[in-house]
C-alpha cells in the first residue's frame, strides 16, 4: 500500500515528534511541514535536504493543505488546536491532535460537529495513555482484578521553569504566559480516565499563587492546580498538576473495590484485598504490551508512548479492531481536557463545583455553543476570565526582554521543545 501523508503544524514539538517516530515508519511519511518562525522554518528545510527527503515547508496551514496530505499532526500553540483540527477535517484530513484539545467549550462543541461531519478519525495525542505501565494498568483493571474504580488519582508535576525561554521565547502572550493553572490537566487526568473507562460529570477546582520562579519568567498564572471530580459511577477523582518546586512526577492510582493498583514510571503494583484482610501485593516492571503498527526500536518510555498513540491512530485509520478500541477519540479527549477548563471557573467562583457535559449528546451541545469563556487577550472582554485567582498581574516588558535574551543565547534547531 501508499504511504500515508503527513503533514506536520509546529517545527519545534511536530519536527521532534516527527524526527524520532516518523523518518522511517513503515505506514505513513512526512510530506509537508508548517511553521511560521522563518529562522525555524529554514533550519527544517535545511534538515531534510541534508536528509536527501523532498518535504514542502510553508508558513501557510492552508497551503499544507493545498499540498495534499492525508493526515495532519497539530503540534503548534497548545490552545490553538481546536481550529485548525476543524479547518483539516472540512478538507477531508484525518487529524492527531496534541494536548490540548479545546480552549473553550464553544470550540468543543465545533470539534465535536466537525468530526461527525467529516467521517474523518480525529486522535487525540495524550502520549500519558500510552506508556506502558498505564497500558499494564488498563489491562489489570479490564481483567477486574480490583473490581469498580471509585476513587482515582494521578499526579503530573513538571516543573519548566529552567527552559521558559525556550518554550515562550520571550513573547508575552504566549499561551503558556496566560492559559489557566488547571489547563495542561490531561497528563495526570488522561491515564485514569483511559484505564478505567469512566468520566467526569462535575468538577471543583483549587489553584496555588504565581510563585516568584514562574513570575520571573513572565508567567501570569496560578503555578500549580487540582481538579476534583465526581464520575459517573458516584466515584471520586483527584489530579494535581502544574510547575511545582519537585524532580518530574507522573504518578496514578486506582482504588477499587476490592483493591487498588499504583502505576510509577516503569512500574505497576496491584493490590488485592482477601477475605483474611491481607493484601497480595504483586510488583511488576513493564516492559512490553500489545500494539499494532508500531516500529521495534526503543525510544524511551515517553517517546515509545507517542508512538503507541500514534500508531492506534494509523491502525484506525487502515480499519484495524485495536486503533478503533485504543485510540483517544474526540469525546474521550474532552472527557480528559474539560475538567481543567471548567476547574478554573470553579477557582474563579470560589469553588463553586461545574457539570462536566458529555458533548456526546447533541441537545447538551446546544447548551455550550457560545460558551467562550477563556483567560485568551484575545477573548472580548464579556467572556476573558483572569489569569489567576488573584486577578490578571500587570507583567513589565521588561521581563519579556530578559527572557528574549536567553533565548538569544540558544541555537534553535528542528525538534527543540
Amino acid at each position: 500500500m501508499e504511504k500515508l501523508r503527513v503533514g506536520i503544524l509546529g517545527g519545534s514539538r511536530g519536527m521532534d515528534f516527527a524526527m524520532r517516530m516518523l523518518l522511517d515508519y513503515e505506514y505513513a511519511e512526512i510530506t509537508a511541514v508548517c511553521e511560521t518562525y522563518p529562522v525555524l522554518r529554514k533550519k527544517c528545510e535545511d534538515f531534510f535536504r541534508e536528509q536527501g527527503r523532498s518535504v514542502f515547508c510553508c508558513d501557510s496551514f492552508e497551503a499544507m493543505l493545498d499540498y495534499g496530505i492525508d493526515l495532519v499532526i497539530l503540534a503548534n500553540y497548545a490552545n490553538e488546536h481546536a481550529a485548525y483540527a476543524v479547518r483539516a477535517l472540512e478538507r477531508g484530513v484525518h487529524v492527531y491532535s496534541e494536548v490540548q484539545p479545546v480552549q473553550t467549550l464553544a470550540e468543543a462543541c465545533l470539534l465535536c460537529d466537525a468530526v461527525e461531519k467529516s467521517g474523518k478519525v480525529y486522535a487525540y495525542g495524550e502520549n500519558y495513555c500510552y506508556m506502558d505501565n498505564i497500558f499494564a494498568m488498563r489491562q489489570r483493571y479490564e481483567a477486574g482484578d480490583i473490581g469498580e474504580g471509585v476513587c482515582l488519582e494521578g499526579t503530573f508535576c513538571n516543573d519548566c521553569s529552567p527552559k521558559w525561554h525556550l518554550l515562550t521565547r520571550g513573547v508575552r502572550d504566549h499561551w503558556r504566559n496566560y492559559v489557566p493553572s488547571t489547563f495542561y490537566c490531561s497528563h495526570s487526568i488522561g491515564p485514569l480516565l483511559f484505564s478505567t473507562g469512566r468520566r467526569p460529570v462535575r468538577v471543583n477546582g483549587l489553584e496555588m499563587p504565581r510563585m516568584d520562579y514562574m513570575a520571573e519568567n513572565g508567567a501570569r498564572s496560578g503555578s500549580a492546580a487540582m481538579e476534583t471530580m465526581e464520575l459517573d459511577n458516584g466515584g471520586m477523582a483527584r489530579s494535581l498538576n502544574g510547575n511545582l518546586r519537585h524532580p518530574y512526577i507522573a504518578s496514578y492510582r486506582i482504588f477499587g473495590e476490592h483493591g487498588s493498583i499504583e502505576a510509577e514510571p516503569g512500574r505497576i503494583t496491584v493490590y488485592r484485598y482477601d477475605k483474611e484482610f491481607r493484601y497480595d501485593i504483586t510488583g511488576e516492571s513493564v516492559s512490553y504490551m500489545p500494539f499494532a503498527h508500531r516500529p521495534k526500536k526503543d525510544h524511551g518510555s515517553i517517546s515509545n508512548s507517542d508512538l503507541t498513540g500514534f500508531g492506534y491512530f494509523i491502525a484506525k485509520i487502515l480499519g484495524d479492531p485495536l486503533g478503533e478500541k485504543y485510540s483517544i477519540d474526540v469525546y474521550q479527549a474532552l472527557d480528559m481536557a474539560l475538567p481543567g477548563l471548567l476547574a478554573y471557573r470553579s477557582i474563579v467562583d470560589h469553588g463553586m463545583p461545574y457539570e462536566v457535559p458529555d458533548l456526546r449528546d447533541h441537545t447538551v451541545r446546544e447548551r455550550y455553543r457560545n460558551d467562550f469563556y477563556s483567560t485568551d487577550p484575545r477573548t472580548p472582554e464579556e467572556f476573558r476570565l483572569p489569569t489567576s485567582k488573584s486577578g490578571t498581574p500587570d507583567v513589565d516588558e521588561s521581563v519579556y526582554a530578559a527572557v528574549r535574551e536567553r533565548l538569544a543565547q540558544v541555537d534553535l534547531t528542528p525538534g527543540m521543545k
